[in-house]
């Protein structure tokens, strides 16, 4: 039997009350820059062609690698650096086009 979100979340309330507790400001920026940064984008749509908005969205993923690793103290970083500068090469690669 699987458990929703929200019924684990329930379950686990001590431990939901320490993340929060623990990283409060983490939690409301990416509440508040997840929705915003989708706005953005659905605005940038309406001014520049989508071959050129949708790729470089993704270089959220290179900061997303940074902010991990510091903000948060993921491992492996040389890893996701890697992951993130191909990702990168290849919007560079689809921008002339």
């Amino acid at each position: 039997m699987e458990l929703s979100a929200q019924a684990l979340a329930l379950r686990q309330r001590d431990t939901l009350r320490n993340v929060w507790r623990l990283r409060r400001l983490e939690i409301i920026g990416v509440a508040v820059l997840c929705p915003l940064s989708y706005i953005m984008v659905l605005s940038a749509m309406v001014f520049t062609p989508v071959s050129y908005v949708a790729p470089a969205r993704e270089i959220s993923i290179l900061f997303a690698a940074l902010i991990g690793a510091q903000l948060l103290a993921e491992g492996d970083i040389g890893r996701r650096l890697r992951g993130a500068a191909a990702m990168v090469g290849g919007i560079v690669c689809l921008a002339p086009g």
